[in-house]
């Protein structure tokens, strides 16, 4: 176990009561780029971008920016035990990456950013009643009224076997995203340590992968025109890649792992106004019904939070 699991904490995660305000803001910014995400996602989907590729923008500049964090963090780290390690790899890096880009060429915009960031809060309390014991399950009916609003959305679109598809690697992709959010907070990496192992372990283990994937041919993200390319950069290399992994760990950090699960009530409305003008997409009448339900029992498992 680190030192920090024992007690000695870092200094930013031992003031995190002092200002819980900075973890609403942190929590805040994390709703914009999570929107932005799946948005660069769907685009890269949609212009044939192999995942590698997409990786590449998002792992890439993080991981060499951090590099030199996770070199001064290195003793932290090696203390660390390697279960929460694997799933903070594992649920918030390059695995986690490939399942959303793989489930973003099968389904929507919207129903992708209801389903991944709007189970959280189920998948987590679910995870942590199997770890903790059932007190993680004290909000049962808001967590039935999430578990409603996923099985309305299968259900519409059951005889749809390439959605049915991309439904399946979206509530994988929650799921992992959860096993990361209870060993974030078990681990007590400060933010930047967490954003350092997440994006150079991932860029590492992307390298071998990718050379594999492209072979001779030339990348197909440097034939993109100048606007897709700048929106990929922006929102997957900056964003992302740089912005949104140091929010997340300081939201984690002084608001705890349930609570900062429930961010993704809004992810949905934000990505579905940033579809229409970006990628032209449109959220059917029905699959709304499934998102209401979804995003209200994610307001209301906030609402009951102590």
């Amino acid at each position: 176990m680190s030192s920090s699991a024992s007690g000695a904490l870092p200094l930013g995660l031992a003031q995190s009561e002092a200002r819980p305000w900075l973890g609403w803001a942190a929590l805040a910014l994390t709703l914009c780029i999570w929107a932005g995400f799946f948005i660069s996602l769907r685009a890269g989907a949609l212009a044939a971008l192999p995942p590698a590729e997409l990786a590449l923008i998002r792992f890439g500049p993080a991981g060499l920016v951090f590099l030199p964090v996770l070199w001064r963090a290195r003793h932290r780290l090696r203390a660390m035990s390697w279960r929460p390690a694997l799933c903070i790899v594992v649920g918030a890096g390059l695995p986690y990456f490939l399942i959303a880009s793989w489930g973003m060429r099968h389904a929507p915009v919207a129903e992708g950013a209801t389903l991944i960031p709007g189970t959280l809060p189920l998948f987590t309390a679910l995870l942590g009643a199997a770890l903790h014991g059932r007190q993680a399950l004290a909000r049962w009916p808001a967590l039935l009224c999430i578990a409603a609003g996923v099985a309305t959305m299968l259900a519409l679109h059951a005889g749809q076997g390439d959605r049915a598809q991309g439904y399946a690697l979206f509530l994988l992709g929650s799921l992992m995203w959860s096993a990361y959010t209870l060993a974030l907070r078990e681990a007590r990496l400060a933010p930047l340590e967490a954003a350092a192992l997440i994006s150079c372990v991932s860029l590492a283990l992307l390298a071998p992968w990718l050379l594999w994937q492209l072979g001779p041919g030339p990348l197909k993200l440097l034939q993109l025109d100048a606007g897709s390319l700048a929106l990929q950069l922006a929102l997957q290399g900056l964003g992302v890649g740089l912005v949104s992994t140091l929010s997340y760990s300081i939201a984690v950090a002084r608001l705890g792992a349930q609570r900062s699960a429930t961010a993704g009530a809004l992810t949905p409305v934000l990505a579905s106004l940033l579809a229409l003008p970006l990628v032209g997409e449109r959220p059917a009448t029905l699959t709304l019904l499934g998102m209401l339900l979804v995003a209200a029992g994610v307001l209301w498992s906030q609402r009951t939070q102590r």
